[in-house]
Order: C-alpha cells, then structure tokens, then sequence
C-alpha cells in the first residue's frame, strides 16, 4: 500500500470517518481502492483473504465492505454468507467486487444478502456513486431503527402512564370516598341535631367535628401528595440549597409525633449524641421528608412498640438520619417496591391511620434532588430502619435549583 495512502488513512480516521472494508487477494486492487476511498473522505480497512476478512470484521465492524468475489481459501460467496448468518453483523452492506458479468453470478450475490456488485475494472465514478448510495442507506436505516427504539419506548411508557391513571382513579376512588363520605355524614347529623335539638352535650358535635376533621385531613393530604408528585415528573419544584442544622428540625417534628405516637402507647427514643448536625439542603423539603419518615413509623408500628431516631456524622461527613420502627418488617420483594408510585404493600397502618401509597415516593425524589440518598433495612417480623444521608455544610451562598423531573 502506498505511503500516500496510509497517511489519509490516518487523517480520516482521526477525524472519524466511515470505515470501509476492502477485501481483495491482488495487492493492486487493494491500492487502487484504498487510494479511492481514502482520497474521498472513507477510512479504507485492507484484509487479503476471507479468513483475514472475518476476522477483521468480528474486531470492529465497518461500515460498508467491498468484497472480491474470486478469492483462493474463501470465496466472497461464503464470506457473506458467514456474515449474514451473525445477526450482530448481518446488517454491514456488502457490495461485490468481480470481474465477471455474468447474470447468474450477480444473482447468486444479490441473493446472498449483498447490497450491490461492481466490476473490474473499476470505474472510479461508479463506484463512489455505489459507495455513497449504500453509506446513505445505511445512515438512514439506523436512524429508522433509532427511532422504532424510541416509539416503543414511548409506547412503554403510554402504556405506564396509562396504567398509572387506572391505578390513580382506583385510588382516588377508593382513597377519597371514604373520608369525604364522613364529611358529609357528620354534617348531615349536626344538621339534624341542629334540626331536632336534641344535642345531649357538647360531646355529640366534638365527636362529629372530629370526624369532619379527620376525613378533611385525609382528603387534603392526598391531594397535596397529588400535586407534589405532579410537580416532581414535571420538573416544577424549585428549592433553596443552604446549610441547615437538622437537629432543631427533628426535635420539632419528634415533639408533634410524641403525643400521636402516646396514643398508641410507642414511645419515641430520641437522643442526638451532639446538638448540631449542618447538612446542605432545602429546609422546607428536610422537614417534608422527616416528617414522612417519621409518621410512617408511627403509622405502621403496632401498639406497645418503639421508634428510635438517630442523627448522626458519617465518615464521608455527610449528615444521617435513622428512623427505626417494630413494625412487622418487609420482605426484599416489599423493599424493591418500597419508593414507587402506588405501591401497596403488605404492612398496614395499625390504627386506621390514613395512606395515599405516594409519601416514599415523594421522599425518595426529593432526598436524590438534593444530592442525598434514601434506603431500608428491613426482615420480616424485625421492624424496618430507613435511613436518610445529606450532602454536607458547604461555604457556598444560597443557590437556586429547579429539580429535573427525570
């Protein structure tokens, strides 16, 4: 090969060029063609004998191979017919090269899978014209295949969304009629009451009220979970990034819980070994999240139980947070389902607390928005710990970051 065409060979290929096997067993030809290809913007790649060929091609597949059809250990014939039958190389265009023109040979190649022949001797013209006819085809079938991969994707996740929606409306359903149906039952017998005066005490419009306000909570927590989780895949949640002590944070989300958790008889363990733990985060979004965490174990834990909460330094420095519970545990099948949209899960509030199957979701997108990381170790029957890491105290101002839905 002529010292001319290596150094374009070497040009093109730095400049990324589509590849271009030649395999002929005459030297002459190879440098004929090689200088052709190369002069006009292709990286020629050179094999001497279908065995060689092969080889070649298994290594690192061209784009395009010109193949010579009369060759002494392996015809051209067989080389396709090789390559075809490898579906990871069954789409290379192969065109033939071969100085007879005879039908029936042309047929013979053309039936084997090759996209085109040429004949010797070559016509320089015609052969970039078939060269860049194919390369183009190719182009265009790949993006064709590129883009089949991404509406079947979408189609996929239709399909999700889809499915989600039903899951929604079955939630919705199901999750929304109960506590505005006692809404509207305890309104209807204070408006009796009222009717008939017959109150026998305050006692029957506080429990009636009670109940009112219950099922409004209720009501109102799933559609705010709804509308957080609306704006996580929507990429609208904006959020402050600051350095924020997580202790004064978890002191007053234990101190709300103590009292709903007595009325079960779980007792709170809560005893930071320092006063002061600087993570960096969005304060609003920390207490979201341990508040999440923190009424689960109380939700989930039966009467009788303890939760314990622990904040502490990690070796990397980051800030940690445990919330471990004597509930009834997860199976590793529960735990890979645990951060999804509408997961149901075995475990159930223990005392007719309310459940939108939406809060680990919610906390598991917005710890990783904030650079932490969110987990659970659980058995069956040995309670579950979730345990929560955040991003260090930086120097840096307040930043300003928009969450990317993804």
């Amino acid at each position: 090969m002529h010292e001319s065409v290596l150094n374009i060979y070497r040009i093109n290929q730095m400049n990324k060029k589509p590849t271009i096997l030649i395999v002929d067993d005459n030297p002459e030809n190879l440098s004929v063609l090689g200088s052709i290809v190369a002069t006009n913007g292709y990286i020629p790649g050179f094999a001497t004998n279908g065995t060689m060929a092969l080889a070649s091609i298994k290594e690192e597949a061209p784009d395009l191979i010109l193949l010579d059809v009369m060759m002494p250990d392996m015809d051209g014939f067989e080389v396709c017919r090789r390559l075809k039958q490898d579906t990871a190389l069954a789409e290379i265009p192969i065109i033939f090269l071969t100085a007879k023109t005879e039908t029936d040979d042309v047929i013979a190649g053309l039936k084997l899978g090759a996209v085109d022949y040429v004949t010797k001797p070559f016509n320089k013209e015609e052969l970039l014209t078939r060269v860049q006819t194919h390369l183009v085809l190719q182009t265009q079938q790949k993006q064709l295949q590129v883009q089949a991969e991404q509406l079947r994707q979408a189609n996929e996740q239709l399909v999700q969304l889809d499915q989600e929606k039903n899951e929604f409306l079955g939630m919705a359903a199901h999750d929304l009629k109960n506590p505005l149906s006692a809404i509207l039952g305890s309104i209807e017998m204070i408006d009796e009451l009222i009717k008939t005066e017959q109150f026998a005490s305050k006692l029957d419009v506080t429990e009636l009220s009670e109940m009112i306000k219950t099922g409004a909570e209720h009501t109102f927590s799933l559609i705010n979970n709804l509308l957080d989780v609306n704006a996580i895949e929507s990429g609208k949640i904006r959020f402050n990034l600051e350095n924020v002590d997580i202790f004064p944070v978890m002191s007053q989300i234990v101190a709300e819980y103590i009292q709903k958790a007595k009325r079960k008889n779980i007792t709170i363990h809560f005893s930071p070994a320092h006063s002061e733990y600087v993570a960096y985060v969005d304060q609003n979004l920390v207490q979201q999240v341990l508040d999440n965490l923190v009424s689960n174990a109380v939700k989930y834990s039966p009467f009788d139980k303890n939760v314990s909460i622990r904040i502490f330094t990690t070796a990397n420095a980051t800030i940690g947070c445990e919330i471990q519970d004597e509930g009834p545990g997860l199976s590793h099948e529960e735990q890979a389902q645990l951060f999804t949209k509408f997961s149901r899960l075995s475990p159930q509030p223990t005392n007719d607390e309310s459940s939108t199957c939406l809060g680990l979701f919610i906390v598991n997108k917005l710890i990783n928005a904030m650079g932490g990381q969110v987990w659970c170790e659980s058995e069956l029957g040995h309670g579950s710990k979730f345990v929560v890491e955040f991003l260090p105290q930086r120097s840096e101002s307040i930043e300003q970051y928009s969450m990317d839905s993804s």
